[in-house]
């Protein structure tokens, strides 16, 4: 038989192979190349990437149209080189490390530390690769007008905010079970994938007080820390990073004793395969890693206990006043620091680690002292000189921790609000897509050419452009508001242990926002790129309602625009009602692909940023169009 299939030509070989990947057993591929050391060259020797990149798209997402989109929006310095074999090889890697056998246990204490190994970066690349290169959200602008016209007419002046969904159309779209239009099949394989929620190495690291060890890990013990950063690793960073898309998902709790389930399309006979990863001829006698077919966890914390404690984290992080600083731009963004040895040309940046100006112990008089009025109020000073947008990164651990506490509330949000009905579409990957929020497309085939961009013109001299909505803000917008108590804030900071209770209290708003631009202005240039980035968006608008009134009217203004690590920074200044005085302002992130249905993710606080400011967490969502 091996000898027949030698036969073969070359090209119906392939095809076979192709077929297996497309059926559900990719190892197929990784077992025939270890056969013999032509079939080997055939596979992984081949000049081109013909071969992977069929086998990639039997089942994932063609990457090359996200990718050409975000190469546009980054002014082409976005790599649009995808390594076809690569990428497979990963995504099914990590697939296989998910799926994995694992055992928890209580805690025991004489574990050995020597077992610990950090869970491969690739794995959580692989899984953002996932959502970054989903097939964009289809244009649809006549979905959001035939929603919008199903409310009623208003002669009220807020019609357009009164009247909007309380949810994006896609949302109303998986609601009604129309998710097969959407066409991405990165979507359904990734939810299927995290079904039973995140390596438990992981997810343990999110806890409060819950602890739990994993078999061959290092022992942990959670603690109630307020840094922002993960140990300072990468993985720790785009681990919460992926927290920001997918929301907390638990590790589900089996029926008793154990609980299976089957990787798609292996057969439950089979107990080993071949890794899929062959970086070695198939004569040099490796040992290869078997993928085992069953995932097994007894029953230790159930997804309610769990996602408690995780909450109790989170709201230690997101309401930890010591965050704000003009080093973050008063928002969830890792801090800046100038170097003052430096001279004032030379601009050194350096980046903060979690330790420095972290410790929460020698920390407790300085945060009485700085936060709680007791410095009459003063303005905090900022960084000089002024930190440019395209420094700021985003702190996707704060971030991670403000979608869970901003989901927490909206489950506990009293009626007529369900969030039982929304919050499961909300958390559907299809809201991760680029281009979900209604008018995104509208706005980019509205753009100028480029000739209506040129630096020459008069307005470019005085920083202003004529350009298009590049990030689709406007219309009208839904922003859930969330905070605590003024005095319970200070408590919670002075005794950070009364996180730790179960009685917390907080407030949790949705208001309407109406935007309209009102003009571009153009990006500083990074040092070491030739090409400018998209314009800043400025915008004007109103919001309706606050704590005190559903119908206080506050003027809005803002900007939108494009910062470090790719993402889009959406700042805003919210005045105090009747009045054109400033009160709050809040700096927020986009949350997956530009355009994405879930929209911006971020923190609120006074406009002046006074030291005994107050600070939130809101999660801002695309409604219609005008």
């Amino acid at each position: 038989m091996a000898s027949a299939i030698a036969n073969l030509p070359a090209e119906l070989i392939e095809a076979v192979l192709i077929v297996a990947a497309a059926s559900g057993d990719p190892n197929s591929i990784a077992a025939l190349s270890q056969t013999s050391k032509s079939f080997y060259e055939l596979i992984y020797c081949c000049p081109d990437q013909h071969l992977w990149r069929e086998i990639f798209l039997t089942t994932f997402d063609d990457p090359r149209p996200a990718l050409n989109h975000l190469n546009t929006m980054s002014g082409g310095h976005h790599n649009l080189e995808f390594n076809w074999t690569q990428e497979y090889i990963d995504r099914i890697s990590a697939a296989r490390y998910i799926r994995r056998p694992v055992q928890t246990t209580a805690p025991v204490s004489s574990q050995s530390k020597g077992l610990d190994i950090p869970v491969p970066l690739s794995v959580v690349k692989a899984l953002l690769s996932v959502i970054t290169t989903s097939l964009p959200f289809p244009s649809s602008p006549r979905i959001s007008l035939t929603i919008l016209n199903d409310f009623p007419e208003s002669n009220s002046p807020f019609a357009p905010m009164i009247n909007a969904p309380l949810f994006p159309p896609l949302l109303h779209l998986l609601t009604a079970n129309y998710s097969a239009m959407l066409g991405s099949v990165n979507v359904p394989w990734l939810q299927d994938l995290l079904e039973f929620g995140f390596p438990p190495e992981l997810t343990r690291t999110l806890m409060a007080r819950l602890s739990f060890d994993v078999q061959g890990r290092a022992p942990y013990q959670p603690t109630l820390t307020s840094a922002s950063q993960w140990d300072g690793s990468v993985v720790g960073q785009l681990f919460h990073k992926l927290i920001c898309c997918t929301g907390f998902i638990p590790i589900a709790a089996p029926v008793p004793k154990f609980a299976y389930t089957s990787v798609p399309g292996a057969s439950p006979a089979a107990s080993t395969s071949v890794s899929l990863d062959s970086t070695s001829a198939p004569d040099e006698d490796e040992d290869m890693p078997p993928l085992p077919i069953t995932r097994s966890r007894p029953l230790l914390y159930t997804p309610e206990g769990q996602s408690a404690d995780v909450r109790t984290l989170a709201r230690r992080r997101v309401y930890d006043m010591r965050y704000l600083g003009p080093a973050r731009m008063w928002g969830p963004f890792q801090p800046v620091r100038r170097n003052t040895t430096d001279s004032p040309e030379s601009n050194h940046l350096e980046i903060l680690g979690e330790d420095e100006n972290e410790d929460e112990d020698d920390d407790d008089d300085d945060l009485g002292l700085m936060h709680f009025g007791l410095m009459h109020g003063h303005r905090v000073p900022d960084v000089d000189p002024p930190i440019e947008p395209y420094e700021l990164i985003p702190d996707y651990v704060w971030l991670a921790s403000a979608r869970i506490v901003v989901e927490a509330n909206l489950r506990e949000m009293p009626p007529p609000f369900s969030a039982s009905d929304v919050l499961p579409y909300m958390r559907k990957m299809y809201a991760m897509s680029i281009g979900g929020s209604p008018g995104y497309w509208n706005a980019w085939a509205k753009r100028p050419g480029e000739g209506d961009r040129s630096e020459g013109s008069e307005k470019s001299k005085q920083s202003e452009v004529e350009e298009w909505d590049w990030a689709g803000i406007s219309g009208v917008w839904k922003r859930c508001v969330c905070w605590l108590d003024y005095r319970d804030l200070l408590m919670h900071n002075l005794a950070p242990e009364r996180f730790l209770e179960h009685d917390i209290q907080e407030a949790c708003r949705i208001i309407p926002i109406a935007v309209r631009i009102t003009g571009y202005s153009e990006s500083r240039i990074p040092p070491g790129n030739t090409t400018r980035a998209l314009p800043t968006i400025h915008f004007e608008g109103e919001s309706l309602g606050s704590d005190r009134s559903s119908n206080e009217l506050r003027k809005v203004t803002g900007t939108v625009s494009m910062i470090g690590d790719g993402a889009i920074r959406w700042q805003t200044v919210s005045t105090a009602a009747g009045s054109d005085e400033p009160e709050w302002s809040s700096e927020a992130v986009q949350i997956g692909g530009p355009g994405a249905a879930v929209g911006f993710l971020g923190m609120w606080t006074g406009a002046m940023h006074e030291r005994p400011d107050p600070l939130g967490e809101c999660l801002c969502f695309a409604e219609g169009v005008y």
